[in-house]
């Protein structure tokens, strides 16, 4: 038990130092964004807080298995190093036994990999991006950038030719609105503004969308009806509440539980794929816990004298192939061209071949 203990502490700390250290460089991918909300848009600290939560949680799926790689690469290597582990064999313990608790704690995060694979993860992604959303329509001005089409904007594709933020006035505007998909609005106008309605939360947003001397272009399909109206002013209210789900994306911000509500006779065969491909990667995405361990144990006794660098160095060339190996399983299993099943075990089965190698040739 003791041995339990000992080797499981040589792994957990690593662990949880290389989990601090990969979400804070993920992290650092996203400073421009949670920058650009802070700076523009004078988002509270509890709500950046917020979006750093959601999106470390994001992280977690893919900072759980190189965390601990690296971990049981540094731990076999200083294990090697100071030959503790020929220690261990002339003791009376067998490979299986010294490998034995090193599963164990690869078995807990492979759980935990599963659980942010299925829920916690999906969720975050849709929380960090709905807040996000939600957060740049407080200051909707800011996010309509000149002779640009802004998507997402209250629902609304917006084009203005000129914008001023400090007005709020815009000129030569274009927009077009599908938010009802019978009848499709396009609406013109040469001047336009925006008037913030105050609301009582932090991530609600609304507005007063004031257009002069337009025209709205309108053609309702369910009666094959084509309408041209000028207008004087023109005014749309554009709310997003709190509580608004508008950042719903693919099949990969679905849970497990919607993945498996979706109707499938609705679907393409090319949706139908990618739904049975993300069934699949939520599975088998998820083991590869197991499969650094037995690779960090080999490879980390391979090198014997390996040092910290030397262990991340060897858990990059690990790393990238097995990324790689997934985005072309996805691919194929998006086109039809391998069984979902199949191209998503493409990774695994080459961490299975490299574990088994390393794991022969370690030095014990």
């Amino acid at each position: 038990m003791r041995f339990d203990s000992y080797l499981a502490v040589e792994v957990a700390g690593p662990f949880l130092g290389g989990v601090v250290f990969f979400t804070f460089i993920l992290l650092m991918f996203q400073m421009l964004r949670l920058a650009s909300a802070m700076i523009e848009h004078s988002a509270p600290i509890l709500i950046l807080l917020k979006i750093v939560g959601y999106l470390s949680v994001t992280f977690m799926p893919i900072v759980l298995p190189l965390a601990y790689l690296l971990s049981v690469l540094i731990a076999f290597g200083r294990l090697s190093a100071d030959s503790e582990l020929v220690a261990m064999k002339a003791n009376g313990l067998s490979i299986f036994r010294i490998t034995l608790p090193v599963m164990a704690v690869g078995l807990v995060v492979t759980a935990m990999s599963l659980g942010l694979n299925m829920d916690w993860s999906p969720r975050s992604a849709i929380g960090w991006r709905s807040t996000l959303i939600r957060l740049t329509n407080t200051a909707p001005i800011a996010t309509i950038r000149e002779g640009t089409f802004t998507t997402g904007f209250f629902g609304l594709l917006v084009f203005a030719e000129k914008v001023d933020s400090a007005t709020n006035r815009m000129g030569n505007i274009f927009i077009y609105d599908e938010r009802e998909q019978n009848a499709p609005k396009s609406i013109i106008a040469p001047v336009g503004e925006i008037v913030p309605v105050k609301m009582n939360t932090d991530l609600g947003a609304s507005i007063t969308l004031r257009l002069y001397d337009g025209e709205i272009h309108s053609n309702d399909t369910a009666t094959v009806t084509y309408q041209k109206t000028k207008f004087r002013e023109y005014q749309v209210h554009l709310t997003v509440p709190e509580g608004a789900n508008n950042a719903v994306g693919n099949f990969s911000n679905y849970t497990y539980k919607e993945l498996l509500s979706v109707d499938r006779s609705t679907l393409t065969p090319r949706k139908l794929n990618e739904l049975r491909t993300e069934f699949c990667s939520r599975w088998l995405v998820s083991l590869t816990p197991i499969f650094f361990a037995i690779i960090g144990m080999g490879l980390g006794t391979i090198r014997g004298r390996g040092t910290s660098t030397s262990a991340g160095l060897i858990a990059i060339l690990v790393i990238i192939p097995t990324y790689l190996l997934q985005m072309v399983g996805q691919r194929a299993g998006f086109s039809g061209t391998l069984h979902p099943l199949l191209a998503m075990a493409i990774p695994d089965i080459f961490l299975l071949i490299l574990g088994i190698w390393s794991y022969r040739r370690a030095i014990w």
